[in-house]
Order: C-alpha cells, then sequence, then structure tokens
C-alpha cells in the first residue's frame, strides 16, 4: 500500500457533496492545463518574469536581458500572445510587450511564492529561492 491513498476504502458524502457542482468540468479542465502548459517553459518563465519587472520592454531590450536572439525571443513572444499572456504595443517600427494583465502577473507572483516557501526538489543550477516579481 502506498502513503497517497487510503489504506481501506471509505467514502465522505459530506466533504464532497458541496464541491459537486462548482468542479471543473473536463473541457474546463482542459483549457486551464493547456493555459498552465504555455507556462511550463523556463524560456517562456524568465520572459514572463522580465516582463512582470517593468511596466513593458521592447523586444530589443528584453532580448539583451534575457541574453536571447530577436529571432528566438520572438517566436516565444508571439507563442505567448496568441494564448493572451502578453500583449504587443507598436510605436512605429519598434515592438513593445507587456504581461496581458494582472491575472498572469499574480499567477507568476504566486509560483515564486510557493516555490520560495518550499520544499522544492532544487538542483545546483536551480536552487529554491526565487526572485519576488515587484
Amino acid at each position: 500500500m502506498t502513503e497517497d491513498r487510503c489504506e481501506e476504502m471509505c467514502l465522505h458524502p459530506e466533504a464532497v457533496s458541496p464541491i459537486l457542482a462548482r468542479l471543473l468540468s473536463r473541457p474546463q479542465a482542459d483549457v486551464a492545463a493547456a493555459w498552465f502548459a504555455t507556462l511550463a517553459d523556463p524560456t517562456r518563465a524568465r520572459i514572463l518574469h522580465a516582463l512582470a519587472l517593468a511596466p513593458e520592454l521592447c523586444v530589443c531590450d528584453l532580448a539583451l536581458a534575457l541574453d536571447m536572439s530577436v529571432s528566438a525571443l520572438s517566436h516565444q513572444l508571439r507563442y505567448l500572445r496568441e494564448r493572451d499572456v502578453v500583449a504587443r504595443r507598436k510605436d512605429g517600427r519598434i515592438a513593445f510587450y507587456a504581461l496581458a494583465d494582472q491575472h498572469v502577473r499574480h499567477v507568476l507572483a504566486d509560483a515564486l511564492t510557493h516555490i520560495a516557501e518550499g520544499p522544492m526538489v532544487a538542483t545546483p543550477e536551480v536552487p529554491a529561492e526565487a526572485v519576488p516579481v515587484e
């Protein structure tokens, strides 16, 4: 028997009944999982963190800050924009990006807070502390 399950079968209808009407449907869960999958990439996490630290950044400045090529960064920004995670503003020939809304900022801040509070699996390359968003 594993610690991750009950050692004997038991049901608690009084605990389950109140959540049934509020539980995500399978299609809603698919959408939520896809949104989290969008964020589940180290490069995109760094892009979002950089954008959380400034009101907006142009692509060239963001590429410099992240030590990325403009081409690679543009690909990731397009991916994030198509999923409404970042917003683009053009000023002539300059493209500026920002987080799409406060929901994205809050999800990122909550993730970083969660990581900082541990326990997280850490490696020498990835310490278990997080950098504050604001």
